[in-house]
């Protein structure tokens, strides 16, 4: 299996997709451009006992012309089933926008949620600067109960945990300890991937503020935590 690092970095600097769109206003098309972006990039480590068969790196458009920032979707696949899957995605998806392209002015769709074992995505600057890779599958909120519960025990028991507790200073319905998604490396700068767990301290209707413990579930312990702040998502219909 090929080193993952170093194949997201390749397929950045020689195999950089590129919307239509973002193709058309001639974005990133420079070799020395493309390196520098790859560059940026901090290693992508592949889930559980995973290997990267083959990764897909795309500048998506931001529906505008000229564009004002762009998104470098990193689409990963772990054997050649599954990439033969994500080329019928990926191949499917152009075709949709072929279709649409006629005119500057007509919006067409991106690459947003192309089939991939992990997708990530991190927005780019026209100056050239890249955020930090943001793991989007949607599996990445479904951690097995009996990991879920294992970390959970881990912070319950943990100092990091006991120093923000605070009896009769939370209130009620807020919830337990929760096991709410799975933190790839590049997000956590932790050498393995952990399993977030929050606490939630305080929610208005609109806020919620707490505490987020990254677990390490090999490890059982508490690799770090932080506050966080998080908006409810607004009520659909």
């Amino acid at each position: 299996m090929r080193d993952a690092a170093a194949l997201v970095r390749q397929r950045v600097t020689e195999a950089l997709r590129y919307h239509p769109r973002v193709a058309y206003q001639g974005l990133f098309s420079e070799p020395s451009a493309r390196a520098a972006l790859a560059a940026q990039l901090p290693d992508l480590v592949p889930f559980g006992e995973h290997g990267y068969h083959e990764v897909v790196a795309l500048l998506d458009w931001d529906h505008r012309l000229p564009s004002k920032g762009l998104l470098l979707r990193l689409y990963a696949y772990y054997d050649e089933r599954s990439a033969a899957r994500g080329r019928e995605s990926f191949d499917q998806r152009t075709e949709d926008i072929a279709e649409r392209d006629r005119y500057p002015e007509f919006d067409v769709p991106d690459y947003e949620g192309l089939f991939a074992d992990e997708a990530y995505e991190s927005p780019v600057e026209l100056k050239g600067t890249v955020e930090r890779p943001r793991l989007v599958s949607d599996w990445r909120r479904h951690v097995e109960d009996a990991v879920a519960d294992d970390c959970v025990d881990v912070v319950r028991a943990s100092r990091e945990f006991k120093s923000v507790v605070r009896p009769g200073a939370r209130p009620g319905g807020l919830g337990d300890l929760e096991a709410v998604a799975w933190c790839p490396p590049c997000e956590s700068d932790y050498p393995e991937w952990t399993v977030d767990v929050w606490y939630l301290t305080e929610f208005d209707g609109l806020l919620g503020k707490g505490y987020s413990f990254m677990v390490d579930p090999r490890q059982h312990q508490v690799a770090l935590a932080r506050e966080f702040v998080v908006r409810a998502a607004p009520a659909s219909g």
